[in-house]
């Protein structure tokens, strides 16, 4: 095969009067999307409490993460091939009124007394394919609307939004518990779905491209299969060195975040009570918001990939330092809640530069393919990490933490011993492991060159 059997199609902005109604259509877009997001996060922190108050393992818990996680990233190559066939219109209402069936679901199984662990893993699951198709389609609706010098500060609105959620949902979350029980918040959740699909149905022409015809033309012409198609992305990433050298990078980032993500509501459920998680959470999400803010005036560094390594380095080391947190007693809450902010912060930066390069490198024709596999390759190692975070918790570390484990006189005379202290240890670790990645990178490969594609495209 040679790159010119790929389609390499520019697709153009979506011309609606002015290019002041595709922003306004963006945001309109994205505030609804950011509706149904809300209420996903608050049933997701709810369910999360039930499951781990009901278990008391973190290896159920984990497994819930990784069913939530997996089916969207293995199955992102050929929902990619789907986005660049198919109204965009059309797949993110099926994938909006697809999770909002299987929050149905729990409902009537929470309503009618039955609900069990291995239920929510295999609805998660089914949820999982239709928030991917939702989230895949959005990613490549952006370069659409919004202009290349511009995707960083857009990067700084969904951001900000998500700050937003990130502080709100914890505390709602909280409090709709106590109010109206897990059974509301699924009916709470089950609305804000309906709101943005009748979002979606009111700006109907806005995420086709043309009238439907034009893609399926497209397919006929080209004699395209989904195996072609998925073939085309594979190609353009083998043409891209440097662009798999990121996916690496990333896969070895996310491993380790993904490994703080998953362990962080048992590790302070393990000291303290839901109110203080909550708290926590709500103050974390106060860096994303402050991250969108600072992106959406800023716009994120020029060198994006510099900038990657820079705010990388510094959540290394914040993730270090949450063992000492548990020193000062009086002082815990504070000092976790403002290395929250910080990691949250970094990683809203991070986020969008890795966003910005990909959106402006890869040509628009060929994005929902390229990003489908990019999505796989570089975030797989997310459910992966919450499959093995689990089991290393409650049976490695844990174990040796304990008042009378193997490092209990040792590491143990640092941190402390007793029930959370080994995933303490399994956190730090984390944050070194992204600050060797780090290292390795910076003086072995060639990802600054990157930096000089971006600039020379946004020029």
């Amino acid at each position: 095969m040679d790159s010119s059997s790929i389609d390499m199609r520019v697709e153009k902005p979506v011309n609606i009067n002015q290019g002041n109604m595709s922003i306004y259509y963006f945001g309109l877009i994205l505030t609804a999307t950011m509706v149904s997001v809300l209420g996903t996060m608050i049933t997701d922190f709810a369910l999360g409490q039930w499951v781990y108050k009901t278990t008391n393992s973190t290896t159920a818990y984990s497994l819930i993460g990784f069913a939530a996680l997996a089916p969207q990233l293995i199955l992102a190559p050929f929902v990619g091939t789907i986005i660049d066939r198919y109204p965009r219109n059309l797949l993110m209402i099926l994938g909006h009124g697809g999770a909002g069936c299987c929050t149905l679901l729990l409902l009537v199984l929470y309503a009618t007394d039955s609900l069990q662990v291995w239920q929510i893993i295999i609805l998660a699951c089914f949820s999982s394919v239709f928030n991917g198709l939702v989230n895949q389609t959005f990613i490549v609706l952006i370069p659409v609307l919004v202009k290349k010098e511009h995707l960083g500060r857009a990067q700084g609105f969904i951001q900000g939004g998500m700050g937003i959620i990130q502080i709100a949902a914890p505390a709602i979350a909280a409090f709709a518990l106590a109010a109206i029980d897990l059974k509301g918040i699924f009916i709470v959740d089950i609305c804000s779905f309906s709101v943005v699909i009748l979002v979606l149905l009111s700006i109907n022409p806005l995420l086709k491209r043309g009238d439907g015809r034009e893609i399926k033309e497209d397919v006929k012409e080209n004699k395209r299969s989904w195996k072609s198609d998925i073939r085309d992305g594979l190609f353009y990433l083998k043409t891209q060195p440097s662009l798999l050298k990121l996916l690496l990078f990333f896969s070895i980032v996310n491993f380790s975040m993904g490994m703080v993500e998953i362990l962080f509501t048992p590790l302070i459920l393990s000291f303290y009570d839901v109110i203080e998680l909550g708290t926590i959470l709500s103050i974390s999400g106060l860096g994303t918001l402050a991250g969108g803010i600072l992106l959406s005036i800023w716009g994120g560094p020029k060198k994006r990939v510099q900038g990657m390594y820079l705010f990388l380095a510094l959540m290394g080391t914040s993730i270090m330092l949450i063992s000492g947190a548990f020193a000062f007693d009086q002082y815990t809450i504070m000092i976790l809640s403002a290395i929250g902010f910080i990691v949250t912060l970094c990683f809203v930066t991070v986020d969008s530069c890795d966003q910005v390069v990909w959106q402006t490198v890869v040509p628009t024709g060929l994005q929902g393919r390229v990003f489908g596999i990019q999505t796989l390759l570089a975030q797989l190692a997310v459910p992966i990490s919450f499959l093995v975070a689990g089991p290393l918790a409650d049976h490695i570390f844990e174990p040796l933490m304990a008042v009378d484990g193997l490092l209990a006189g040792t590491v143990g005379s640092v941190i402390g011993v007793g029930q959370g202290k080994g995933i303490l240890l399994l956190y730090s670790i984390c944050g070194f492991l992204v600050l060797l990645n780090i290292a390795v990178f910076k003086c072995f490969s060639d990802l600054d060159s990157l930096d000089k594609v971006v600039k020379n495209a946004t020029e």
